[in-house]
């Protein structure tokens, strides 16, 4: 593995279940979360359970991309998807394919080639990196929005 692909892989790991420079991560937050505080909004603003299937969403996307692969597929549960059924186990379960999903992109992340990580990703301008990095400021950026969700879903109880 390549110091700069460790680098980015360290980075999602510790947003996801570690101790980030930014105090905060994913586990701790979800984990004290139940189904009834995950579906709280704040105004218009989407839930903690749809972010949290936005996040897997676009984990599958970059995965995707980064093998050349068809993008959305037969199967796939929609962006921002909230289930019909509200309850503790659905949030489970949902909780149970974020982490595997950290958990297959840190794999991707972990794996990548350094030799290709400048490459332009096929049928897009971008390159490799571009994919990686994004993937860990998504999930910092909707990690705020988690832990300010998850704030008012205490207070609102």
């Amino acid at each position: 593995m390549s110091l700069h692909s460790k680098t980015l892989a360290d980075s999602l790991q510790q947003l996801y279940n570690g101790d980030p420079w930014i105090s905060v991560n994913f586990h701790d937050h979800l984990s004290r979360m139940n189904a009834t505080q995950a579906t709280k909004r704040l105004g218009d603003s989407h839930c903690v359970w749809e972010l949290i299937n936005h996040l897997i969403y676009w984990h599958q996307e970059v995965m995707r991309y980064l093998n050349n692969e068809r993008l959305q597929q037969d199967g796939d549960l929609p962006d921002f998807y909230l289930p019909e059924n509200h309850g503790e186990e659905n949030w489970q379960a949902s909780l149970h394919r974020f982490k595997h999903s950290c958990e297959e992109m840190l794999a991707v992340i972990r794996d990548y080639p350094e030799e290709r990580l400048y490459e332009a990703v096929p049928g897009t301008e971008q390159a490799v990196i571009y994919y990686l990095q994004g993937v860990i400021e998504h999930a910092a950026y909707h990690l705020g929005q988690i832990v300010l969700l998850h704030k008012y879903s205490e207070v609102a109880q």
